[in-house]
């Protein structure tokens, strides 16, 4: 009987970030799932999946959350041994770590009026949130995809969950997400690489190219007419160049490549358009602009 080749996905984070919404996308894409193992409980797991020949742990989706990690004695060494194992048994895996900023946890707890798992007679919320990101940091540590979910509808991190995931089908492949966003409104949280490109003439003092984007053709003449636009382009791609293969030997499947200007809609649309037309042909390349309306 031919073996299987298990492809597993974890899921983890913060409490509020979206756990359950991004279990039932892989759920919508096929994933047997499971909900709320200990790092210890996914190591037996891994032992049943490899012993098995039935078709439904083809693909496999479990997540970790604040509860089921606390259930192992010393959670940071279990983690350590679990991510072994995967490497050990060459298992396909991904890890994604759903994570939101505090105001935006604190605003959906109070929302909902759920309790946060953390939280008693003796710590308050705000509290409980800064206690869970240092216990699942080692998690994040290990996580190879990132998602920040503060902007994001229950339909959209589906969106975003489902397109990710699907593209990648053997350990080889890379989906790369290039990511212009405003310094204006914070780096995003997800990138593996940032770009700074504020030193680039920006369009946004001609008053005729303010409301345009770094996408028209006025603005592109306007950035390119600029020399240095031209050196940092070809800086920034050469250093991606040498890098991203390194990645791709490390198993790491996927990278997140942010681009930033001062409000994320000009100049680092402009780098983040061309950048992407750049690897198109190499990799799979997502592109967003975070800060365009």
């Amino acid at each position: 009987m031919k073996s299987l080749k298990p492809r597993l996905v974890i899921i983890t984070g913060l409490s509020g970030s979206g756990k359950s919404i991004a279990l039932q996308a892989l759920e919508d894409l096929g994933y047997f799932c499971i909900d709320n193992l200990s790092p210890k409980m996914i190591i037996q797991m891994l032992g049943v999946i490899q012993g098995s020949h039935q078709k439904i742990y083809e693909k496999v989706a479990i997540s970790i959350d604040i509860r089921s990690i606390k259930m192992d004695d010393d959670y940071q060494k279990s983690i350590s041994t679990l991510y072994s194992k995967l490497l050990k048994l060459g298992f396909k895996n991904t890890t994604i770590f759903l994570h939101s900023s505090d105001e935006i946890l604190l605003s959906r707890f109070n929302a909902t009026r759920r309790l946060h798992p953390l939280t008693n007679n003796q710590v308050d919320l705000r509290t409980a949130i800064s206690k869970e990101a240092e216990i699942m940091q080692k998690l994040k540590e290990n996580s190879n995809l990132i998602i920040d979910t503060d902007k994001l509808l229950p339909i959209d991190l589906k969106k975003e969950i489902s397109s990710k995931i699907s593209i990648i089908k053997d350990n080889k492949d890379m989906l790369i997400q290039l990511q212009s966003f405003g310094y204006k409104n914070s780096i995003p949280n997800e990138s593996d690489f940032v770009f700074d490109v504020r030193c680039l003439k920006n369009p946004f003092w001609d008053k005729s190219l303010r409301e345009l984007s770094g996408k028209d053709k006025k603005v592109v003449s306007f950035i390119e007419s600029d020399k240095t636009s031209k050196e940092m382009l070809a800086s920034i791609i050469r250093f991606l160049n040498k890098w991203i293969p390194s990645f791709g030997k490390s198993d790491r499947n996927y990278l997140t490549i942010s681009i930033g200007c001062t409000g994320g809609q000009h100049r680092s649309v402009y780098v983040t358009e061309m950048v992407s037309r750049h690897f198109a042909s190499k990799y799979n390349i997502l592109v967003k602009h975070r800060d365009i309306k």
